[in-house]
């Protein structure tokens, strides 16, 4: 997978995603938050540390031809 690619997430297409940044070795799970007094998976969590980014559904989740991945939140993709 040496090529850019680029998602909206969305829980149809998280575990696919997931997939991709785990096969780059990149550490990827489910976000959780309070949705209206329980816990939900509201995204994904792509790497640790000070490198982590976290892809909410509705975000842009891009891999870049180096390996790289950024997320660019659904309100910035739509400016």
């Amino acid at each position: 997978m040496n090529q850019p690619s680029t998602w909206v997430i969305t829980r149809a297409n998280i575990a696919e995603i997931d997939d991709a940044v785990d096969r780059d070795g990149i550490y990827a799970k489910g976000y959780f938050e309070d949705v209206d007094g329980r816990i939900a998976c509201v995204g994904l969590r792509i790497g640790s540390g000070g490198t982590r980014q976290v892809a909410r559904y509705g975000d842009t989740v891009t891999r870049s031809d180096n390996g790289t991945w950024t997320v660019t939140p659904a309100a910035e993709a739509d400016q």
